[in-house]
């Protein structure tokens, strides 16, 4: 699929210029609140920064002010949102999860932040399994199956995960700042672990228990459904999000979802971990 690129122009002022008349917000995010005004979108960060996209035209215009360039996360933040928002036009559409592939199956990882998903995902690693992503993916239809691509080689690494994985850091000390994350290319540590895309199998949504043993239990189709969909944003666009959704649901209808109660053990031997992946396949 041939994208025309998206043509980006950027200013730092003092004071971005208000939103036109008659701007109407549809998605408001933590950190970025979109509007729409005929078909122009905006993007307006929590400190006033504004970037707008033209879906026609691919032009980007921004206005950023000059506090938004100390908060790495939020500039981010602000500057992808057109990015991803115009992909959704051509039928790519962003899902926050990891992606795996392991014993002939493709695995995400699915869940909010804070869950487990790269520790998971690095345990996995560890035991021979190729990666996506560990963070964010794009989904896309190919002959009526979905796949997930990857956008980004790297883990985002905390100070913790980084901890309970030293090999990462190849003998070297890594350093983060108060609340943010270390970019690591993981294929450079486990040679070969990385693959640019793979088809889901099965959805695990973690979560972290204080439990010595894990368990999985099986979810049905209409609970993963509700549990992903807190994990895409949906486009601005209503013809633009309906095909969102429908491809969400094809999703849903190809894969099996299970809840991992996640318990000391698989953190301590991640092959605990792959064990259990072995066992419910065997089940299902």
């Amino acid at each position: 699929m041939e994208i025309k690129p998206l043509e980006f122009e950027l200013d730092i002022v003092d004071e971005p210029p208000a939103l036109p008349a008659q701007s109407t917000p549809v998605i408001k995010l933590p950190s970025i609140t979109s509007y729409r005004n005929g078909e122009k979108i905006y993007f307006r960060s929590k400190n006033g920064s504004i970037i707008s996209l033209d879906p026609t035209t691919r032009n980007v215009r921004g206005f950023l002010k000059e506090e938004a360039l100390k908060d790495s996360m939020e500039l981010f933040s602000l500057v992808c949102a057109p990015f991803v928002e115009s992909l959704k036009y051509h039928g790519l559409y962003s899902l926050h999860s990891a992606a795996l592939y392991g014993d002939e199956k493709g695995y995400l990882i699915c869940g909010n932040s804070g869950c487990g998903k790269t520790t998971i995902a690095l345990s996995l690693v560890s035991q021979g399994f190729k990666y996506v992503s560990d963070d964010f993916l794009i989904l896309e239809e190919l002959n009526g199956e979905i796949i997930v691509n990857s956008l980004f080689r790297s883990f985002n690494l905390d100070q913790k995960v980084a901890e309970r994985f030293p090999e990462v850091a190849l003998g070297e000390a890594l350093e983060f700042s108060e609340g943010n994350k270390v970019s690591v290319d993981v294929s450079q540590i486990f040679l070969g672990s990385f693959v640019p895309c793979t088809m889901p199998d099965v959805i695990i949504f973690p979560r972290i228990t204080p439990n010595r043993k894990s368990q999985i239990h099986p979810l049905n189709k209409k609970d993963v459904y509700a549990r992903l969909l807190k994990q895409i944003i949906l486009a601005v666009d209503n013809e633009v999000s309906k095909k969102q959704l429908g491809t969400l649901e094809k999703l849903v209808k190809q894969t099996i979802g299970f809840e991992l109660l996640s318990g000391r053990d698989i953190y301590e031997e991640p092959r605990k971990l792959v064990d259990l992946l072995k066992h419910i396949n065997l089940q299902n």
